[in-house]
């Protein structure tokens, strides 16, 4: 079992350091799961950047590793999104080319923290190192960065330009397996997608003003119309589809105008932004205007205790995306017996009673949990 939190600040000020921090306190929160290696990925000094830093074994290792590097800390960030993660070994050995996270290639155009078993790995690492892609590591994790790396440039050679959630959708439907999963790239600057089958990831917001939240519709992404060639030819061992359909309107990226105009626009009473082209209006303030937010992401509800007001649970094949404070989730297909939204709870007791529950410790509370976790097993059975 692995750890999983991300953070994401827009409209508030952080530096690198508290981002920095506020990602290793969340990993400390999940250290009880048991880790073997950790690791962060934070925005670079310029905004198409990543930075990458790892370790094997305890936490403090991470934090020296962070030190060597002597990254400014003092830098400011209106807005950010950065991720974490703890790693128990299930692919590959304890050593540092499988710690995550994991790299497209060595400029970190995308960036992915994983939890799960990915199935048909040996299938798809076998295609993208035909492909040209280099493994260093053992993980089924590491193909995943490296897909999207490959299906970005396919999509640019081709002429098209696609928003971060259609390519993930692009990605995920290629991964046979269990996932919960995010990535940032440095194509999608200040932008991150969570996306769960079969491992849990849950979200946190936390507002500046008083939210109008009680749930996010989800958006759809029906294959309709127009088709986006966007790979291989149909005989090949990873048993990649040789095109997918994509609804033309919904999967183009709209570019949007630029941050100073949208910070001058959201700073205007009365005004409406069109910076976003689909409305996220539940997590608007009470004025309507974008505001400033802050987002956590995790495997495990508990660890946002101490973060957030609101938690959203994220269901088996979304895809959460988050950018320009807003946060949509989008599905493949629509469902009709399926909820057309996700409800968004109030967080209302402390981190220490949500770790502990109503047990004395927490081998006492694992104890009572096996139950459950046998049923979480059953399910996951099926994609191994």
């Amino acid at each position: 079992m692995c750890g999983i939190f991300g953070y994401c600040n827009f409209l508030i000020e952080k530096t690198r350091g508290e981002i920095l921090d506020t990602l290793i306190e969340g990993l400390q929160t999940l250290e009880y799961k048991g880790y073997d290696s950790s690791g962060v990925s934070i925005q670079g000094d310029e905004l198409s950047s990543i930075n990458v830093y790892k370790q094997t074994g305890e936490i403090s290792n991470l934090k020296r590793e962070i030190d060597l590097h002597n990254p400014n800390r003092d830098l400011p960030f209106i807005s950010h999104c950065g991720i974490a993660h703890t790693r128990w070994a299930t692919h590959g050995e304890v050593r540092y080319a499988n710690c995550h996270p994991h790299n497209s290639d060595s400029s970190n155009e995308f960036v992915v923290v994983h939890n799960g078993v990915i199935t048909n790995f040996d299938n798809l690492k076998a295609l993208l190192a035909r492909k040209g892609h280099v493994f260093k590591g053992d993980t089924d994790t590491e193909c995943i960065p490296k897909l999207y790396k490959q299906l970005y440039d396919t999509s640019i050679r081709l002429g098209y330009s696609l928003d971060f959630h259609v390519l993930t959708s692009l990605v995920l439907e290629r991964l046979e397996g269990s996932y919960g999963l995010l990535c940032t790239s440095s194509h999608f600057p200040d932008e991150v997608v969570a996306a769960r089958k079969g491992s849990p990831l849950v979200i946190g917001v936390k507002g500046r003003r008083n939210l109008k939240v009680d749930f996010i519709e989800i958006e759809y992404l029906d294959h309709k119309e127009n088709y986006l060639e966007i790979n291989v030819p149909n005989k090949n061992p990873g048993g990649i589809p040789p095109s997918v359909p994509l609804k033309y309107d919904t999967c183009l990226r709209k570019s949007p105008p630029l941050r100073s105009q949208y910070i001058e626009a959201s700073t205007r009473e009365g005004s409406v932004s069109t910076f976003n082209y689909v409305s996220s209006r539940e997590l608007s303030a009470d004025n309507g205007l974008p505001q400033p937010i802050e987002f956590y992401l995790s495997s495990n509800y508990s660890s946002l205790a101490q973060y957030a007001d609101k938690v959203l649970h994220l269901e088996d094949n979304d895809i959460a995306h988050i950018y320009d404070g807003e946060l949509h989730i989008h599905r493949s297909k629509s469902d009709p017996e399926a909820f057309p939204f996700r409800a968004v709870q109030t967080l209302e007791r402390k981190f220490s009673q949500m770790k502990k529950g109503s047990h004395d410790y927490l081998m006492r509370k694992k104890a009572y949990e096996g139950p459950e976790i046998s049923k979480c097993f059953e399910k996951r059975s099926q994609f191994l």
